[in-house]
């Protein structure tokens, strides 16, 4: 049999009993970093006298494909760091390969980041969960493009490295619209922030953040996005101008980009 279990994201209360019991009947734990789930076994007062294999992003692929399925005849876990696996975490991949080879699995239910941001946002309504953005580039700002021009609130994972940026870039694009930070869940620094764009400040970035971005509103909507603005029939100059203002490159960045389309 095999289970994936959602394990605390901050405050080890969280933890389900049913949670403590998978853990503690587990023959086998498949897990991100054994360190981690190691110490979380003794903080439960669970025998860590069981088979050990990390799993995690980098080496999934490696480890499922040599995967024996008579294995599951015993009870095997599969956990990661904080949270429920499979949401911006493995996990995923080895329910594909239990589907795949008819091995009976089951997921319990437990403690998840961007639900429990969703709900202390106050907003309503149908929401998409993007992740972390791509780090960089103009793949991030693809990504950013879709995220805020979605027409549902968005939710989004980002490391303490870049909450920063992703707060500049939302005061450049969407500075009108209301937004929800928040930071170390369920721990003591927990931290709540909503505000119009334009007026939040971080003051400490410790910690990992959720996101959540209101919905396209009615004002956005009446302004030009970068497509429309690329397909108006303007001189290649006075473009630049117009997009360099809704966006973190400069005139002349832009300029170049177009000369080379």
């Amino acid at each position: 049999m095999l289970k994936f279990v959602p394990t605390p994201i901050g405050n080890l209360s969280d933890i389900s009993k049913r949670a403590i019991e998978a853990l503690d009947e587990a023959d086998i734990i498949f897990c991100e970093d054994t360190r981690v789930t190691k110490k979380l076994l003794n903080l439960l007062n669970i025998d860590t006298n069981k088979s050990f294999y990390s799993m995690h992003s980098h080496n999934e692929n490696e480890i499922i494909s040599k995967l024996d399925i008579n294995i599951f005849e015993k009870n095997v876990v599969y956990v990661s760091d904080a949270g429920m696996p499979g949401i911006s975490d493995p996990g995923s991949k080895l329910i594909q390969f239990a589907q795949e080879n008819n091995i009976k699995y089951d997921v319990l239910p437990g403690a998840n980041a961007l639900l429990t941001a969703f709900v202390a946002s106050g907003f309503e309504g149908e929401f998409i969960f993007f992740g972390f953005l791509p780090h960089k580039g103009s793949e991030r700002e693809k990504k950013l493009k879709e995220v805020i021009s979605s027409d549902k609130i968005a939710i989004l994972y980002e490391s303490p490295h870049r909450i920063e940026k992703l707060l500049k870039e939302l005061k450049t694009y969407i500075p009108e619209r209301l937004v929800f930070f928040s930071k170390e869940l369920t721990k003591m620094y927990q931290t709540f922030i909503k505000d119009k764009a334009k007026n939040i400040t971080l003051t400490n970035t410790k910690g990992e953040w959720v996101v959540v971005i209101d919905k396209t509103i009615k004002n956005d909507s009446l302004c030009l996005n970068y497509d429309d603005i690329l397909a108006l029939k303007l001189p290649l100059k006075e473009k630049a101008k117009l997009l360099s203002k809704i966006s973190t490159k400069s005139t002349k960045e832009i300029y170049n980009e177009l000369v080379n389309l």
